[in-house]
């Protein structure tokens, strides 16, 4: 994958910094017919970072299962310091293809530490808000949808407790100590999931079990948001600090 990675910017000025897989291969649920979904940033070119037009942001690729997306640093920080939840699951996977960051550890860890719970919670219940509609209006309806919806839910459940969701379903699972139904759905719906093709859908007989849990989870969610729990004037230096430095690297030959 690293060498297919550096193929992209063969042909352009851009320097690679950054990718990992995101999506269902990172969090241990891949069907047999699932994409890979490389995401992360790069570096503008020289010419790009002091020219004074605004140049695109993101360089995007899709070639057969290789799903492939690109942030230049500003947009990926920019993201990060508002505590974006995507991007944040992004610098904590364990699935790492190419990563030429500095002393990426310590800056990974200050990152986590100076993260707001408020804005993981928000993410993670909209994102089980959006897939609940797609079922109740019959859109879609597969184990996938009920699955993803419920591993939402999960996570913004230990948002409300100041911690933070494993990213592999299974160590997700474990920060669970009850059995609740919600949790007995997501494992059966997972292991249909991996079984079937993405597109597999519920059973009838099944359907609404699965929805009357899932609604009754989320109304208990959203009586328990958080409040802000992070220090976004340490993140902001954190990010500025690492900037400046990555870029007087690259920039200031």
């Amino acid at each position: 994958m690293r060498e297919k990675i550096e193929n992209l910017f063969t042909d352009i000025n851009e320097r690679p910094l950054f990718y990992i897989e995101s999506g269902s291969r990172l969090w241990g649920i891949a069907s047999p017919d699932s994409d890979f979904d490389v995401r992360g940033f790069h570096l503008q070119s020289k010419q790009q970072y002091f020219d004074f037009k605004k140049h695109r942001d993101i360089i995007e690729v899709m070639d057969g299962d290789f799903d492939f997306v690109s942030y230049d640093i500003d947009k990926m920080f920019g993201l990060l310091v508002k505590s974006n939840p995507t991007v944040f699951e992004w610098i904590r996977t364990n699935i790492v293809y190419f990563n030429e960051l500095p002393d990426w550890t310590t800056f990974q860890q200050d990152i986590i530490t100076n993260f707001d719970f408020k804005a993981l919670f928000h993410h993670y219940i909209s994102l089980a808000k959006g897939n609940i509609n797609l079922m109740e209006t019959g859109i879609k309806f597969t184990y996938k949808t009920a699955f993803y919806c419920i591993r939402g839910l999960l996570s913004a459940d230990l948002a409300t407790r100041q911690i933070i969701p494993e990213l592999l379903i299974d160590d997700l699972f474990k920060q669970f100590d009850n059995g609740n139904d919600v949790l007995k759905i997501a494992k059966e719906s997972l292991e249909r999931k991996k079984q079937q093709t993405e597109k597999e859908e519920v059973l009838e007989s099944e359907k609404q079990k699965i929805l009357a849990a899932i609604k009754e989870f989320t109304g208990q969610l959203e009586s328990k948001a958080p409040d802000s729990s992070n220090n976004r004037q340490k993140l902001e230096s954190v990010l500025t600090e690492y900037s400046f430095n990555l870029k007087t690297q690259f920039y200031g030959r």
